[in-house]
């Protein structure tokens, strides 16, 4: 149990960090969005931890921002994107 505990407490912490990197330094793209440091945040998580912790992680982490910055309407598709590119760093990692 203190295992999973553990797992879940970096999880969280990560998701908030993801939700900061991302909401913090935003450079303009020209394809109306934005380039941000939550994304090394998201591989990040991918290589720390478990798939399912890091998918959680990396998107809640992403669709949070997403919301607090007011494009509400792409954080589900932000929650599947970034939570499946944790995940594919992690098994990325693994080969």
């Amino acid at each position: 149990m203190k295992d999973t505990t553990r797992k879940i407490a970096i999880a969280s912490m990560l998701a908030a960090l993801v939700c900061v990197a991302t909401m913090i330094i935003k450079i303009p793209s020209p394809l109306k969005g934005y380039i941000n440091l939550g994304d090394c945040v998201v591989l990040l998580s991918g290589w720390l931890l478990p798939p399912g912790y890091s998918f959680l992680a990396a998107g809640v982490g992403s669709a949070l921002a997403d919301v607090f910055s007011g494009y509400a309407v792409y954080a589900p598709v932000t929650f599947a994107i970034k939570g499946l590119m944790a995940v594919v760093a992690y098994f990325a990692e693994k080969c």
